[in-house]
Parts: C-alpha cells; structure tokens; sequence
C-alpha cells in the first residue's frame, strides 16, 4: 500500500500522488495543504489528517468531506467532529504511528 506522508516544506505535485493509497496530511498544515485533498480524491487516494497536538479548523468547505481519518488528542472532540464532520473515522488517544490505523 503506497502512502505518502506530505512534508509542507515539500509538497507533492499531482503527478506524485496518483496511484497512492493514502496521503497523510500534518493537522498544523491543514490551512495550507488542504488543497491536495481535491487531487487524492479525484485519483482515489484516501486522506488522513493526523492533527494530535495541533488545534485544527476545518471548517465546512469541500476538502473536509475529503478527510476519511482524522487523528485528534482529545476524546469528546473525537466524538463531536465524528457526529458532525461526516470523517469516516476519528481517532483520539493513539499514541502510535499513523500508519497502524490506515486500511
């Protein structure tokens, strides 16, 4: 499973991500990479956003429907972003690597 792990200070083309199964977002760049979302969707790629230890705003724009897991530090905000953000999965408390949750 191809995943790729985008670095802001290096951001990938479009090019780079097709044919990737994930494309993992850091939650403190979200306001500025969250334009990729709309090329991993359009090339099947899923999106994780792993935002722990970052107070992340995503607001109700398109790019947020893209998100399919979302990585937070804290239980109830875990349970209110899943009630109401439409993310497939939110996660709060892993303590490991992203990657141990991506399917």
């Amino acid at each position: 499973m191809r995943t790729i792990h985008v670095d802001p200070d290096d951001v990938p083309g479009r090019d780079d991500l097709r044919g990737a199964r994930w494309l993992v977002l850091p939650g403190a760049s979200w306001a500025t990479l969250r334009h990729l979302t709309m090329f991993a969707e359009l090339d099947g790629a899923l999106v994780a956003v792993d935002a722990r230890g970052h107070r992340l705003d995503l607001g109700n724009d398109v790019q947020r429907r893209a998100v399919h897991l979302l990585l937070v530090d804290d239980v109830v905000e875990a349970a209110r972003l899943q009630a109401s953000t439409g993310i497939t999965k939110v996660v709060a408390g892993h303590t490991g690597p992203v990657d141990d949750l991506l399917w």
